[in-house]
């Protein structure tokens, strides 16, 4: 006998990893293990929602995701979705609300909170822990799953690989699940960061450094809309931030630009209109002025530069040029702040390779869920959403398999 037997060996304990090892302990299977490269399982998941723990969204549908294969996440979501993660949560002890935006959070509006109610309920069911030991390389041999570690091998009759992907390494997802996946035979789609934020050109944004604002922001492909958000934008020393520029950035293409819309409330006549008033009350206002009282004075600023430089008389700024700067300021976008900074990562296994109960097509009892996968989704909650069905529905698949081999 084998000391380190386990029926299931989970490896990582982010969201998806310690929801399933839950979800698995729950419906009977015993000798669930997890292995955790930090010291401590959910440090990802305790820092969603800037700390408050966006778990999920009342809009939850598949319209919200993007993958190679949205008819399986539609039916991932349909076996575990939003209403049956917030029963399970409720069950351990917690309490939810959602805000305006259909965002849920805990009521404590502590991400931790969610992590504690996951780890005392693995603590209660028996689930094993390792915490600090990193996965050097798996393999299936003679029917059993063997997972190296820095400290240990382990044996497993089922092996889930819940990793997460590039996004935010000083979490620990360095991309090494990518390279446990290709040993196994799978391949990789195109990996890029997702909800991060935005570089731009700096002369497009000087001055406006530390500045916020509601504003409606377009993403612009060859010309056309691709999507547009309204809400929190930031200009940084770098670009743009902001709660409306990571919900953008899960759209972006290399190629694309934006244009801000600083006032959606109102149109370029009434803005003008504005402005024409106060200059009949004072004919040797300048451009700046004109902004005064109806956008930030920095903004206003910047602005009039931006019609000075497009027109041909730059001393002689048509009110009707600073009307449309108003509402369709054009940024070139050159790139992401990347994976360090992003807070998902689009792409992963794509998702023809494992069936609907996302088990490997490959490797009998070898199961892939949360960020791993070809699957992310828009900032809202969305993205945990993921990481809890994909759990859910790989935990029932699995308990499944044991019970009929018993």
């Amino acid at each position: 006998m084998v000391v380190n037997e386990h029926s299931v060996v989970i490896i990582g304990g982010g969201a998806s990893g310690i929801f399933c090892a839950f979800q698995l302990a729950v419906q009977g299977v015993q000798d669930i293990l997890i292995l955790e490269r930090n010291e401590r399982v959910g440090r990802k998941l305790s820092a969603t929602g800037n700390g408050q723990g966006n778990i999920s969204n009342e809009n939850m549908s598949v319209k919200h995701f993007f993958s190679s294969d949205l008819k399986t996440v539609e039916s991932v979501l349909a076996r575990f979705g939003k209403n049956d993660l917030l029963v399970c949560l409720r069950r351990l002890g917690g309490l939810f609300s959602s805000d305006s935006s259909g965002r849920i959070y805990p009521t404590s509006k502590q991400a931790t909170s969610v992590t504690d109610l996951l780890r005392f309920a693995l603590h209660r069911e028996g689930v094993t822990l390792h915490t600090g030991e990193y996965v050097r390389f798996a393999k299936k041999e003679n029917h059993r799953f063997v997972v190296q570690t820095d400290k240990a091998t382990y044996h497993s009759r089922c092996l889930v690989l819940a990793t997460g992907g590039k996004a935010a390494p000083h979490f620990g997802s360095d991309g090494n699940g990518y390279i446990l996946a290709k040993n196994f035979g799978h391949t990789i789609t195109e990996l890029r960061p997702s909800l991060v934020q935005i570089k731009t050109l700096p002369e497009e944004i000087k001055g406006l450094k530390g500045i916020r604002v509601e504003g409606r922001v377009s993403l612009l492909r060859r010309g056309k809309c691709v999507v547009a958000v309204t809400g929190d934008i930031l200009f940084t020393d770098f670009g743009l931030s902001g709660d409306a520029i990571f919900r953008l950035s899960a759209f972006l293409q290399e190629g694309d630009y934006l244009s801000i819309d600083f006032l959606p409330a109102f149109s370029m006549e009434e803005i003008a209109n504005a402005m024409h008033a106060k200059q009949r009350l004072d004919p040797d206002i300048n451009a700046e002025d004109l902004f005064r009282g109806i956008i930030n004075s920095s903004i206003g600023k910047c602005m009039a530069k931006y019609c000075a430089n497009k027109q041909k008389n730059p001393k002689v700024v048509s009110i009707e040029c600073l009307a449309y700067a108003i509402k369709n300021y054009s940024i070139t976008i050159r790139g992401t702040l990347g994976f360090v900074s992003a807070q998902v990562t689009k792409g992963g296994v794509p998702l023809f390779e494992v069936d609907n109960n996302l088990m490997s097509k490959s490797v009998d009892r070898l199961f892939m869920i949360g960020e791993l996968l070809d699957v992310d989704g828009e900032c809202g909650g969305y993205n945990l959403q993921w990481a809890f069905s994909s759990g859910a529905v790989v935990a029932k698949a699995i308990a499944g398999r044991i019970y009929e081999n018993r």
